[in-house]
């Protein structure tokens, strides 16, 4: 195999997204050759991703890079890459709270923390939000435990849960809630509502765009009209609050929110050419937050100001639900925690082989 170069990685199933975990130190510190490596690994690009660990969807075309952090009260830091599916991209600037689940167990598993016996508290730095996060994972006789009951929408099996406490989430990347100013902008004549919470994100009503309501999660995605129009105004409004030239990055994501059935909100997540099977965990936690504010696109479905509680979103293989604690200074948001209970499992660890052909 003296053509090919293998790199050890775990493949992770964390919710409802999947990719290979690497330690940073067994990548180039050098980025366009990391990123050549990560692009080969995936087999991008490529639709099918048939020559490496892609699935061939946004949600399992994801990276995760682990440190042992040298930061003060910070176990790991947690890099995050979105590979591109049919271009050589790879985007660091969003962060995926999916994939983020399988980081404790990754880091237990690997030594890089300690683990105990009845379960085990990570705190880790999100490199790419600046978010700080506590995962508890169950760790009895001090190994990870996958196998149990707890079920999340959009994974056909149970598992065990791993708790995330979510800090410092507002601003992830303009240091603002409302990055416009505004909590409902308008562009070519459809109204928008643009939050950083956890991720940028923009929230369209669905009847403003056309939609019933009823369109199922095939029909979205299939509807390259509806997601054009939504892409054009997120890279405009992108430009407009500094966030530069957008065109080939999965920031801000978009969504659109509908009246619910049997929820708080109902909602459709976009990566934000695709629209997700289920829901981002980060996308979650911007909903919430454009929900729990006044006067947003959400407002008209949503009028819940409770300080603290249980939020719960429908989307399209079942429901999400978020625990949250809100601080508001006068009705507007001064700080926001969030604690998501998911599920990760540990499916191959093992080495990888890229072709050096593709990374010299």
């Amino acid at each position: 195999m003296n053509d090919q170069v293998k790199i050890p990685c775990m493949f992770i199933r964390g919710g409802t997204s999947r990719g290979p975990y690497f330690l940073k130190s067994d990548l180039p510190s050098d980025i366009n050759k990391r990123d050549k490596i990560l692009l080969a690994a995936m087999g991008s690009p490529d639709l099918r991703q048939i020559d490496g660990l892609g699935g061939a969807e946004p949600v399992k075309s994801k990276v995760a890079i682990i440190d042992k952090s040298s930061e003060e009260g910070i176990d790991i830091d947690y890099y995050f890459a979105q590979v591109k599916i049919d271009k050589p991209i790879v985007d660091t600037k969003p962060s995926c709270g999916n994939i983020l689940v399988g980081v404790g167990p990754y880091a237990i598993e690997k030594g890089l923390v300690e683990a105990k016996n009845g379960e085990t508290s990570v705190i880790v730095r999100d490199k790419n939000t600046g978010m700080k996060i506590e995962q508890i994972v169950q760790t009895p006789n001090k190994q990870v435990q996958y196998d149990g009951n707890f079920k999340i929408d959009g994974v056909p099996t149970p598992g065990s849960p791993i708790k995330l406490k979510f800090l410092d989430i507002i601003g992830s990347q303009t240091n603002k809630l409302f990055p416009s100013g505004n909590k409902i902008d308008e562009i070519d004549k459809i109204k928008f509502t643009l939050i950083d919470c956890a991720v940028p994100m923009v929230i369209f009503k669905a009847t403003d765009l056309g939609l019933k309501g009823s369109e199922s999660f095939e029909q979205l995605n299939e509807n390259k009209t509806l997601i054009e129009k939504m892409n054009t105004i997120r890279i405009k409004i992108a430009k407009k609050v500094g966030l530069g030239d957008v065109t080939n990055s999965v920031l801000p994501k978009t969504a659109i929110v509908i009246k619910p059935d049997k929820a708080d909100i109902k909602s459709r997540y976009f990566m934000p050419w695709d629209c997700h099977p289920a829901y981002a965990v980060t996308g979650s936690m911007a909903l919430l937050g454009a929900c729990k504010s006044r006067d947003t696109i959400c407002s008209e479905f949503y009028d819940n100001y409770s300080e603290s509680g249980e939020f719960e979103i429908e989307h399209p293989s079942g429901k999400l639900k978020l625990n949250f604690n809100i601080v508001y200074e006068n009705e507007n948001i001064r700080d926001i925690n969030v604690i998501s209970t998911r599920n990760a499992r540990l499916i191959m660890s093992g080495d990888v082989y890229i072709k050096k052909s593709l990374i010299d």
